[in-house]
């Protein structure tokens, strides 16, 4: 496509070398991706400017430049490419990756679903539900690509797949993605909020600056649809603030509610739903997918068997059964209301069972600690929130990233009021085993944090570490004492 076709609705400030004689062929941010006819996008970024990289993408081919300052190669020569100055590459990024793969989110349906908590098995669920009503689907998440959403160049290059395929898109949309930019120049043929709690305040720096992220999806620019949670205060407060047609959903929107130790069934639209996912907050996320899939046109008869096929989602309270007597689950919970849900979905599990005695519940155990380069004000809170609902509490670490370990797991226990239920212990596979090893039959483990992530970060050192399979080692070596 001539490189001039992909300008049009960007503010363009200035442009060096002829747009109209330059073909491009596609469109990146990574010069290590740049081949002969790219369209490279010098993104400035927190540690690294895209700037510094042109030179790279040039000797890789790249047929043009989109970037905030002409760039010139040494001394003063000019880059012997097409370059196109605006004033920010992210906000040009997504329109100008659209219109390069003709603008594939009009060409199929897209359902964006944001908020802290939910969005991964809400996304699996809604592609179980279209599925089953004969609208073919697939997720772009957290579970099929480096980040949440992915930016807008690969983004645009999975929606026109999937547009060529007839394959409607499930994307999971993250406050990051809404701020820098990724899903910009996308649309959304519904747009779906889950919650707000605690998160990500360390790029946010206020829970408003969070929620104004989160809301700038769900204007008439972006989106066609509403589907919001109002049992969310902060879904309450959008629903009063947006001006696109809205369909909220409610847990008092499943009818006949039974929790079991078996999953959970309840009605929806008269139609019967039996999950077969532990949770309570699992029905919300059930509703969430629902109320889109009807907004999408599926049969409410037909979705609700889509979303009773859904056994599992990886690392969200996903169990791990090795024969052992006690119930396992791995949940990606590392916020502190996720957490708390993820432990009372623990407790009523262990209510439902019978301890060592024999004569009541079971406990609650837990291994969890906190992510390093990531919201501190959050650490107390989930100290507080595992003692608090806990009967044992095992401290570790997750990924520490660039930051001690032992001073993040210190600023978690300044969250403790009940310091008898907390066990400290650094190494997190040691820390799994001492659950394990204090796990009796009936009881509940859950462990937290990592979910489906197969890898530990510390440092600049990452080590292959997966929750479930250390799960499974430890409950092996343990049988084999």
């Amino acid at each position: 496509m001539r490189l001039d076709r992909l300008l049009g609705g960007l503010e363009v400030l200035e442009v060096r070398g002829d747009p109209g004689a330059t073909e491009v062929t596609t469109i990146t941010h990574d010069s290590a991706s740049a081949v002969p006819g790219a369209l490279f996008c010098c993104v400035p970024g927190q540690r690294r400017d895209g700037h510094d990289f042109a030179p790279a993408a040039v000797a890789a081919g790249a047929s043009a430049l989109l970037c905030e300052r002409v760039l010139s190669s040494l001394p003063v020569t000019p880059m012997p490419v097409t370059q196109v100055v605006v004033p920010s590459v992210r906000r040009a990024m997504g329109p100008a990756a659209a219109a390069l793969f003709d603008h594939p989110s009009r060409r199929l349906p897209v359902a964006g679903v944001t908020g802290t908590n939910g969005k991964t098995t809400t996304t699996h669920l809604l592609a179980a539900a279209l599925g089953a009503a004969g609208r073919p689907a697939e997720v772009i998440g957290t579970l099929s690509g480096a980040r949440t959403t992915p930016e807008a160049p690969e983004l645009q290059a999975r929606l026109a797949d999937l547009a060529a395929r007839g394959v409607t898109a499930a994307v999971e949309v993250s406050s990051h993605a809404l701020a820098q930019h990724r899903v910009d120049g996308t649309w959304f043929s519904v747009a779906v909020f889950t919650n707000l709690t605690q998160d990500h305040l360390d790029f946010h720096l206020s829970m408003e600056e969070y929620f104004a992220a989160k809301a700038s999806l769900f204007t008439p620019e972006r989106a066609e649809v509403a589907v919001v949670n109002v049992d969310d205060p902060w879904g309450r407060r959008l629903l009063g603030s947006i001006t696109l047609p809205t369909r909220s959903f409610s847990l008092t929107d499943a009818a006949e509610l039974e929790v079991g130790p078996g999953g959970i069934a309840f009605r929806w639209e008269g139609q019967p739903v039996r999950l077969r996912l532990g949770g309570l907050f699992n029905v919300a996320n059930a509703l969430a997918a629902a109320t889109a899939a009807r907004e999408l046109g599926a049969d409410p008869a037909a979705l609700v068997e889509g979303l009773s096929s859904v056994t599992s989602v990886p690392g969200r309270f996903e169990e791990v059964d090795a024969g052992q007597p006690f119930t396992v689950v791995v949940d990606y919970a590392h916020t502190p209301a996720s957490l708390e849900h993820a432990l009372g979905a623990a407790r009523a599990a262990a209510a439902t069972g019978s301890g060592s005695n024999g004569s009541g519940p079971g406990r609650v155990l837990v291994v969890f600690g906190c992510g390093g380069d990531r919201d501190r004000a959050k650490r107390p809170a989930m100290g507080e929130a595992a003692a608090r609902l806990a009967d044992l509490a095992v401290l570790t670490s997750d990924n520490p990233r660039n930051e001690d370990p032992l001073a993040i797991i210190e600023e978690v226990r300044g969250g403790v009021a009940r310091p008898e239920v907390l066990v400290v212990e650094p190494d997190r596979r040691a820390a799994i085993a001492t659950a394990l090893a204090a796990a009796r039959p009936g009881d509940v483990v859950v462990v937290a944090g990592k979910g489906h992530e197969a890898v530990q970060v510390t440092g600049d050192e990452v080590v292959p570490f997966d929750d479930r399979l250390v799960v499974r080692e430890e409950l092996g070596r343990q049988e084999s004492r």
